[in-house]
This record gives structure tokens, sequence and C-alpha cells, in this order.
């Protein structure tokens, strides 16, 4: 269960539902308990600029955040993103990041990937067997190119990354990690370029109600930027909103993703989008319900289907509110190598459950869900905005 406090406060500018001018500050101390992290607590905060109110979503937004877990994460973490400071056409936002995961999840690869609960006894010799330690610092930056005055958008980013892998975390044992890749510690240099297409036809960005989102997105970690290792990923998502009355709406994922090259096996976690990040599969980013990074491999795939109810809004403290329900099947797999397009809708895994959304406004949403896999009965996630 967890314990949540979030406040929205106007700073200048005239207070419009419809419309905010201004500044507007949101925070969310956070205290909780998630099914993958363990108890955590922190805080999670957002600054909001929106000028006169005549551009969508907003001018400007800086989001840091700071969350620590008894399961070892460790996280300070600061987002920009800037759709209307450049020239008309243009939008950039960046990442900083230090991320320590004592406990990371490692079950192995592929799609058949075994988990044995006996191998992870709390009062045995190797309490964290499915588990590695890893530490990311990372520098990101995304350009974003309007193409002419369509809803096509053209992507280019870098990032400087360095990830710390220990395989036995806290010397606490032997571990699946370090049985496949041995006790090393090592450290990684991932730098990389990216480059990608957007397609962009969606009312508005935090919970649309209809259009597209959809997005091929390539990323080069290359020797030649200072990385370690040369591997590529490549991801296509789309993303379909429907209304199917004024306050249902239908909204589906479909996500695909291939990693060639040297990459190592932490790496394949990662889940590549245009904006934010994720891992999987497994977790509150792709299958619900599954534990986190429960699969792992070169391919995968994450297929999210989602019905959202707003169920009423209201004024308060000059801003408006509003909260919504949501029921939502999740399901995805993976391939050790490569993706096999024979194979996309077999041997899929599934999570599902609902959740309850509330916004302030319509950029800052914090979602509560509940799910339910084969593998977990019911995972708790809190996060802020909806999966997609």
């Amino acid at each position: 269960m967890g314990a949540l406090v979030a406040v929205s406060v106007p700073v200048g500018g005239e207070a419009q539902a419809s419309r905010p001018t201004g500044l507007e500050l949101a925070g969310l101390p956070v205290a909780k308990v998630d099914s993958d992290e363990g108890f955590t607590y922190g805080a999670l905060a957002a600054v909001y600029h929106y000028g006169d109110g005549t551009r969508a979503p907003y001018l400007w937004t800086v989001q840091p955040e700071l969350q620590i877990s008894t399961e070892g994460r460790r996280d300070i973490t600061l987002f920009i993103d800037a759709p209307h400071v450049l020239p008309e056409g243009w939008r950039v936002n960046g990442f900083l990041g230090l991320e320590r995961r004592v406990f990371t999840p490692y079950y192995g690869l592929g799609n058949e990937a075994p988990y044995d609960e006996a191998l992870e006894d709390p009062d045995g010799p190797d309490p964290h067997y499915y588990r590695f330690g890893r530490l990311r610092r990372s520098a990101i930056f995304n350009l974003q190119r309007r193409v002419g005055g369509s809803p096509l958008w053209a992507l280019f980013g870098a990032g400087l990354v360095t990830t710390e892998v220990d395989p036995s975390p806290e010397d606490q044992g032997s571990t699946l990690f370090m049985a496949e890749f041995g006790p090393t510690v090592e450290t990684y240099w991932t730098n990389y370029l990216r480059a990608g297409l957007i397609w962009d036809t969606r009312d508005r960005e935090t919970g649309p109600r209809r259009g597209a989102w959809t997005e091929v997105v390539v990323h080069w970690v290359t020797e030649s930027l200072g990385a370690d290792l040369e591997f590529t990923r490549w991801s296509v998502t789309d993303r379909r909103y429907f209304s199917l009355t004024d306050r249902l709406v239908f909204a589906h994922r479909f996500f695909l993703q291939g990693v060639t090259g040297d990459a190592p096996a932490h790496q394949l976690q990662r889940v590549q989008t245009s904006f934010k990040q994720g891992e999987g599969l497994g977790g509150s980013s792709t299958v619900r319900g599954l534990p986190k990074n429960r699969f792992a491999g070169k391919g995968m795939l994450v297929w999210n289907t989602e019905l959202r109810l707003r169920l009423f809004d209201f004024e308060a403290v000059g801003r408006s509110l509003h909260f919504a329900l949501s029921a939502f099947l999740d399901q995805g797999r993976v391939w050790a190598e490569e993706v096999r397009p024979g194979e996309l809708l077999s041997d899929l895994h599934r999570g599902y459950g609902g959740g309850i959304h509330g916004g302030m406004g319509e950029n800052f949403v914090v979602s509560v869900s509940l799910a339910h896999s084969d593998e977990a009965k019911l995972p708790f996630y809190v996060t802020l905005g909806y999966l997609f």
C-alpha cells in the first residue's frame, strides 16, 4: 500500500481550468510500498511554465526526482522538456541521472527463463540469487524538428552513459548473473547517438482521447564516442487512442525492439522510446503483473490495451482536478537473439488489472495500479502519468 500527498500551486498568471497560465509547481512526497522496489520514500516534483496559455502542453517543464527504497533503489534524476523555448517547430529535452539499483532483477535470457523460488531463500547462503548490482550515470540530450507543418517530427539525440555492474550485490552470496558472466565488477561506457521519426496526431500529450503517436527510433552505441562496446538498438512503437464516449477512451500500444551487436545483458533490459526510457519485460513500464525485468533478450515485444474512464472533474485552489479509472491487459515476450516475426503472437506472457488516476491540470497525473499474472498475485505500482 502507499501514502501519497500531492500539491499544485500556481505562481503568477491567471488560474484557468481550461488553459493554465504562468508558472505552476506540483509536488508529490512519496511513501509507498512497490511490489518491485519494496518500501520507497522520496519526492517527485514538477515545475510547468504555461506562458499565456496558448501553447500546449506547456512552454517548458523541469522535473526533479528523488527515490530511495528498501530494495536498494537510490535515484536522483532531473528531466527537462521544452516544446516552445526554441524557434517554432523545434523541441528539446534532456535527462541527468544518478540511478543506483543495489538489487536489480535478473532471471536469465530468453522467453522461457526459469524461476526457482528455493534458490532465493532470504535466510539461505544466496539471498539475492536473481539479483545483481547496477549503478548508472547518464547525461542525455534529444532534439526534435517538425517536418514542414505536418504531424511528422525528426528526432536526433546523444547520450553519455556509464554503468557499473556488480555480479554479487553487497557480496551477499552467489547469483545467477555471476554464474553466467563471472564475478568481476565491470564498468561500461555506452555513449550513443540516435535518430528517429515520430508521427504525432494526439489531441493532447497527457491522457490523450484520440489520435496516434507512432515512432521508429535507432540507437547506436559506438566506440567513436568513447563507448567500450558497439551495438545497435532499434524500436518501433505504435500508440492509438479512440474516444468511445465523451469520457471513455480505448488506448492501445504495440512496441517491438531489437538489439544487434555486442550488447551486455543489463542493456537488454532497456526499453527505448522517443521520450522517456523504461525497463522490462515485466514491471510498471511494460507488462504490469510480471515481476520487474522478468524476461530479457535481444528481441522484445510489448502489447498493451487499456480502457480509461474519466469519472469527474472539479475545481479546487484555483486549479482543475480530475479522477479517472482504468482497466488494462498487458502482454509481451522476448527472444534471446533476434526477433522472429512468425512468433509475434505466440508464447505471450500476460498481466491484467486496473488503476485509479488523479490529475492536477492536464499534465500532472498520479497513477496507482494493481495487477495480476501467473507469476505474481497483486503487484502494486505508483507512477506519474499514464503508461502510454
